[in-house]
């Protein structure tokens, strides 16, 4: 089904409410208990690694290299998977083998000890398998909602998640502290079988995958993905700002464990009730960002989320330790998160509604490369950064470079985007949909 018939089966479709829809309520149970899961295992590898086993910087940088991996190597990959096969396997599937994954870190300490090595296979594994099912569950969701409710969906599963993140870190600290990191971990491993029960129970049926053109290889599919995103000016934008986000949080996201706990002394509980504070931020900008859409436009709205992500960051670096210091990067870490959330469901949902159905996976797939990609550069140049000159100097560096994505989407065309684009500007690359007048009677502008 092309992006126009998309377009009008979404206006001809009775809006319902979501909580009524029994498919997407399926969905997004099985989304909302792995995430609160994910902050469990977040923390409690953290722990082991630092704490149980005294690792050094560049043994916690290198498993945040190890978990960052797969989305270079895999993305693509994944992608044309999603576009080739029906989507709910893959995703049950991947479900089921995090699970095991997991589980083999409770076994470990159960027979013997955890090791460091074991650390980097998890890790590298299950972010393996999160690629692979991640890029088929996304892909998924324009199958289930159209239209507004795509948006609404997005921004529905944009406030659980938060919610559920905020629990799993609070949640993940405590028990992590009353249990033990590997134990804790054990229940991370559950809510994936919880997902995989969730949405094997969902009653729509994909259609049929579009047959492949004769002669038609991997990687004439893959270039089909990469031609679409890089070709159409909005998609691209947007498309290169993620990745430059992406790039600056893993590297940031591969010192600020370690930071926290060794230069500022805090505890595993601490470390997860701050963290948890993202929790709170995500699920307050999930609630906003459709209201900010319709006032100002979706580019000035991702713009001003962009804007945040610098300057809640450099608290960080300035702060010493203590409750004070505390307090105030968990606020800083909700403005953040919440901005994050934001502009994610915001540009999430304009790539969505510009994709040809046939190239959701791709295109999502193509995305996600180009976001995460250099993420375990990132994750290892931290490390030699703060090996080198030390976790804070590394870490101001960090906060410095996340200023690039706001300038890189101001230069943009995605500046002027006010309306809701339209399913027929992912079918003609290189064109952008004249901007309907923006807040304010503010000037429109054209490509």
């Amino acid at each position: 089904m092309g992006g126009e018939e998309r377009g009008a089966e979404a206006k001809a479709a009775p809006q319902l409410s979501l909580w009524r829809h029994g498919d997407f309520c399926r969905y997004w149970g099985g989304q909302a208990v792995t995430v609160a899961g994910y902050g469990i295992t977040t923390i409690g590898i953290s722990v082991i690694a630092v704490v149980d086993l005294h690792a050094s910087t560049m043994n916690v940088a290198l498993i945040a290299v190890a978990g960052k991996l797969p989305a270079l190597l895999l993305s693509l990959h994944a992608g044309v998977l999603a576009d080739r096969c029906r989507k709910r396997p893959i995703i049950i599937t991947c479900d089921v083998l995090c699970a095991l994954t997991l589980g083999s870190i409770p076994l470990a300490q159960f027979a013997g000890q955890v090791t460091l090595a074991q650390l980097y296979a998890v890790a590298f594994l299950v972010a393996a398998l999160q690629v692979v099912g991640s890029n088929a569950s996304i892909s998924y969701l324009p199958s289930l909602l159209r239209g507004e409710q795509l948006k609404e969906g997005n921004a529905k599963l944009g406030a659980t998640n938060s919610l559920a993140d905020l629990a799993g870190n609070n949640l993940g600290g405590l028990l992590v502290t009353m249990l033990g990191a590997a134990r804790a971990i054990a229940l991370d491993a559950l809510t994936y079988l919880v997902c995989a029960v969730c949405v094997l129970t969902i009653r729509h049926r994909e259609p049929k995958p579009r047959p492949r053109p004769a002669g038609s290889s991997q990687w004439t599919e893959i270039r089909e993905g990469l031609d679409y995103t890089l070709n159409t000016p909005v998609v691209r934008s947007i498309v290169l700002s993620n990745a430059t986000t992406s790039f600056a949080l893993a590297a940031s996201s591969a010192l600020w464990s370690l930071y926290l706990l060794r230069n500022l002394s805090w505890s595993p509980a601490a470390l997860g009730v701050v963290m948890g504070a993202g929790g709170v931020g995500g699920f307050l900008g999930a609630l906003v960002w459709r209201g900010l859409e319709r006032r100002w436009g979706a580019g000035p709205v991702m713009l001003g989320a962009l804007a945040l992500n610098p300057v809640a960051q450099l608290p960080l670096v300035l702060v010493g330790p203590g409750t004070t210091g505390q307090a105030v990067i968990g606020v800083c870490l909700l403005v953040q998160t919440g901005a994050a959330v934001a502009h994610g469901g915001l540009q999430r949902s304009v790539r969505q509604e510009l994709c040809p159905a046939h190239l959701q996976g791709r295109a999502q797939a193509t995305g996600a490369w180009l976001a995460f990609g250099l993420r375990p550069l990132a994750a290892f140049l931290a490390g030699v950064l703060g090996t080198l000159v030390g976790l804070r100097p590394a870490l101001g560096v960090i906060t410095l470079l996340l200023a690039a994505p706001f300038v890189i989407l101001w230069r943009s065309p995605a500046r002027g985007l006010y309306a809701s684009p339209t399913p027929a500007l992912g079918a003609a690359p290189g064109a952008l949909p004249h901007a309907t007048p923006g807040p304010a009677g503010s000037p429109t502008t054209t490509s």
